[in-house]
């Protein structure tokens, strides 16, 4: 897999959450079980935590991220430290 849950970096699946509702539905079924409009259920759902994202990422691009994010993070606290 060379893509990733944005969230956690993890493993994900095809939503089935409607658009509208955010309700569950059967990727085979066009009408959302809720409000019976039609509705799709695009995105996908992290199998870590759950989280509903439009698009996964590649690893490469969450590992970067991750990166600067630490990296911002040190520099915070350091910055906090001192004042």
């Amino acid at each position: 897999m060379d893509e990733v849950s944005y969230c956690c970096g993890c493993s994900y699946e095809e939503s089935t959450i409607t658009d509208c509702c955010a309700m569950e539905m059967h990727k085979i079924h066009e009408i959302c079980p809720s409000c019976n409009k039609q509705a799709d259920c695009t995105g996908y759902i992290c199998n870590e935590c759950g989280n509903w994202f439009k698009y996964p990422e590649e690893i490469i691009e969450y590992v970067e991220r991750m990166k600067e994010n630490a990296i911002l993070d040190k520099w915070e606290a350091e910055r906090d430290e001192r004042t």
